[in-house]
């Protein structure tokens, strides 16, 4: 029995310039002290931004049905809430409670988990058990699979124009070939992450 491995990369086709990075690596940017060395171009601001009003709470506008792929609703099964604040980030349950600092690729101190980190294991998890799903259904055992995921951080030009891409590799030893590429194409067209890179995810920004 061979080992089949599959590997995923999805790049962006095209984006817009973005604001800064999200995680901690702004500081490298914000300190100059970028890893080749050369300081930190920032674009030029012309005009303040318009100030933004508090929204009462009630004014939160309502969240439009989530269509799936044949058009019907989709229902809610569960929510996972978390916070990030003074170089931490936690869950609402307390279950997760992490520093988070960035890596020294990025002219940070390194010593703590970081954005892409917790991605890539939350991307790795939930492929994971997309592939169990999929197998369990077709009577294929995966007890032995294993799932590896990388997220790479991007930057295009000097502006702040970040993007992420990422690259699965998926090992399903005792699997033929044929079935187990079946089956990870399968879980790939299944996972809600995959879905989520491939078609856009629903996204709501509210200022509180």
């Amino acid at each position: 029995m061979g080992e089949e491995r599959r590997r995923f990369t999805h790049l962006p086709s095209d984006r817009a310039p973005g604001p800064d990075y999200s995680g901690p690596g702004v500081e490298a940017e914000l300190t100059g002290r970028m890893p080749e060395g050369r300081p930190a171009e920032r674009p030029e601001r012309h005009e303040r931004p318009e100030r933004l009003e508090r929204p009462e709470r009630h004014e939160r506008p309502a969240r439009p049905p989530r269509l799936e792929r044949g058009g019907g609703p989709y229902d809610d099964l569960y929510t996972a809430r978390a916070s990030s604040a003074l170089g931490k980030v936690a869950s609402d349950d307390g279950m997760l409670d992490v520093r988070v600092k960035a890596p020294g690729e990025l002219g940070g101190p390194g010593g703590a988990t970081n954005p892409e980190q917790l991605l890539a294991a939350a991307y790795a998890s939930c492929f994971h058990n997309s592939l169990t799903l999929v197998a369990g259904r077709q009577g294929v055992r995966t007890c032995d699979a294993t799932v590896e995921t990388a997220v790479t951080l991007r930057k295009r030009g000097t502006a702040d124009d970040y993007t992420i891409a990422t690259d699965l590799t998926v090992r399903l030893p005792g699997v033929e070939p044929a079935a187990a590429r079946r089956l990870v194409e399968q879980a790939h067209g299944e996972c809600p992450y995959s879905r989520a890179f491939m078609e856009g995810a629903e996204v709501h920004v509210h200022l509180a």
